[in-house]
């Protein structure tokens, strides 16, 4: 099962808890039903969760439905049992039992636009690479995440899950931290794009040419191709660098053996020329020769 098909079931997963909850009441019934007959007891908002969850993965899955219907369609059924008022000590509750939903809600749009651009890439590229690719976009996502999570946990603990406002005011330290933390990073954003000139640099062992000549391949829309045409074959380190002002997400770099998928990794600004370097995971620091474009 390749990443993405892990990642939207993963979705679907985390938008099932919330109307698991909300809609718990309906499989009393069948809860205490399962108690009396075998001894087990089986929480109503487990049976719910899980009726949810295998309805939504059918729909998706083996129905074709979109994932932002599914997800859509679970927003509804946790709407619904409040749409008559809640009571004011019904409302932590309602809160803690939303965030799954809503943080399936963000992870939507990214799982739309992942589905699409692994459609454009096609089927000729290396698998693990390509899942490789997955992995560092959602570690960046996740750690983007992180201090928004770390607020809220801190929100609803000196708030008691919202019943004591007071506990709010405390909370104002934390942002101004925040701003803070974002003014910096603007200022670093702004030094870096002061840099007169930029240098991509790709990186990667695999089999090319002893001797090659570097081609233009095919255009995408978040990266492109580069052919390695020329030479006999050889493992070999291969090292390629141009000036450009559109920074690719990725670079496909082909020779007649061999293809490899590469990613930004780093970036530096050194007198005023900022270098980004791409390369595979795997690409190994052993010497060996290089070539580069004029």
């Amino acid at each position: 099962m390749r990443n993405y098909e892990k990642f939207s079931i993963g979705i679907l997963a985390l938008a099932s808890i919330s109307p698991g909850f909300s809609l718990a009441y309906h499989f009393n019934g069948i809860s205490s039903a399962i108690a009396g007959r075998s001894g087990l007891y089986m929480p109503p908002e487990a049976i719910s969760f899980l009726t949810l969850f295998v309805f939504s993965v059918y729909l998706h899955r083996v129905r074709g439905i979109g994932l932002t219907y599914v997800v859509i369609a679970l927003t509804v059924l946790y709407i619904l049992p409040y749409l008559g008022g809640v009571p004011v000590e019904k409302v932590p509750f309602v809160t803690l039992t939303a965030m799954p939903l809503g943080v399936s809600i963000v992870f939507v749009p990214y799982a739309h636009s992942l589905h699409s651009r692994m459609k454009s890439l096609g089927l000729g590229y290396p698998k693990d690479e390509l899942e490789n690719l997955i992995t560092i976009e959602l570690k960046t996502i996740l750690l983007s995440m992180l201090p928004g999570a770390m607020l809220l946990v801190y929100l609803l603990y000196s708030t008691s899950l919202g019943r004591n406002p007071i506990g709010l005011f405390p909370t104002y330290l934390t942002v101004l931290f925040a701003l803070l933390i974002g003014v910096i990073i603007s200022t670093i954003e702004r030094k870096e794009e002061s840099a007169s000139k930029t240098v991509l640099v790709f990186r990667t062992y695999m089999t090319a040419g002893d001797s090659f000549r570097v081609k233009e391949g095919s255009i995408w829309e978040n990266g492109f191709e580069l052919l390695l045409e020329g030479g006999s074959p050889v493992k070999r380190i291969v090292l390629l660098s141009f000036p450009s002002e559109n920074v690719p997400e990725y670079v496909v770099i082909c020779s007649p053996w061999d293809s490899k998928f590469l990613t930004k990794k780093k970036e530096s600004v050194e007198s005023g020329v900022r270098y980004i370097v791409f390369s595979t995971s795997r690409a190994p620091s052993s010497p060996d020769s290089f070539s580069a474009l004029p």
